[in-house]
């Protein structure tokens, strides 16, 4: 092979090939953190900030991923996703998963006077990434094409994967901010309070409630018409995760 193509058929691996999980990538995870802050009240943010022990809430909600590195933490890598068959029944099953990891961690944190301090602090961080990991549908996504992963598109004349356009590509494009999330829809009191009920296994149902829209591409080349009609989905998922997270803790650290 020529050697002035080698670094052009490694570049063009690299982006045809599925990218790792990391839903919302680190801006979406930041949002849901800033927006559950929105709906704490102010005891629960000084109590999480406490156990944070000096780490934002940011990082704290990007903490899953970015210690995909450490290999100690390998056990971790399927709780970020679960894949059903299209028209498969959305259950709750035992094991390393999303709906299980998340739903054991609120139980735990719920009963969280049998944890020492450094393991509220990691529960907090599960819970924060989780809570956004559930509300990117393509994480409750069909498992034929893992979420999205296998399925190769073009956008912007780059070539990347359905599951990748919907964590980053689409937040990056159209620069969504804290300030578009928060005014993605206006919930009353009463639709929050139920929103805010927990039940993990609805939440994933509400998610997949997208998928169809999500894979009505028209084919491979992404058009801009498509990517505008994601942005509100995007944002009130966002909006959505964050309220529910605020709940959470507000539950957990109420007494």
């Amino acid at each position: 092979m020529n050697k002035t193509l080698i670094p052009l058929v490694f570049l063009l691996t690299l982006i045809l090939l599925p990218s790792k999980t990391l839903a919302w990538g680190k801006q979406g995870h930041a949002l849901v953190a800033e927006v559950a802050f929105k709906y704490m009240d102010r005891k629960t943010k000084n109590i999480v900030l406490e156990y944070l022990d000096g780490m934002t809430i940011e990082d704290a909600a990007n903490w899953m991923d970015d210690v995909k590195k450490d290999h100690s933490y390998d056990y971790m890598s399927a709780y970020h996703y679960v894949n059903f068959d299209l028209g498969a029944s959305v259950e709750e099953k035992e094991g390393a998963n999303i709906i299980y990891q998340l739903d054991t961690t609120i139980k735990e944190l719920q009963n969280k006077n049998n944890l020492s301090k450094a393991a509220i602090n990691t529960k907090i961080k599960i819970l924060f990434h989780l809570m956004g990991d559930l509300h990117q549908p393509l994480h409750v996504g069909y498992g034929n094409d893992k979420g999205g992963n296998t399925m190769q598109i073009n956008y912007n004349f780059k070539g990347t994967n359905l599951h990748s356009l919907w964590d980053f590509g689409i937040i990056e494009s159209k620069k969504i901010s804290l300030h578009n999330c928060l005014k993605a829809r206006k919930y009353s009191k009463n639709e929050i309070k139920t929103l805010q009920q927990i039940n993990v296994v609805n939440w994933a149902k509400d998610s997949r409630s997208y998928l169809t829209a999500i894979y009505n591409t028209g084919g491979n080349k992404i058009t801009e018409e498509y990517v505008d009609s994601t942005v509100p989905v995007i944002e009130n998922q966002i909006l959505k995760a964050g309220i529910r997270l605020a709940g959470v803790l507000n539950e957990v650290f109420k007494n």
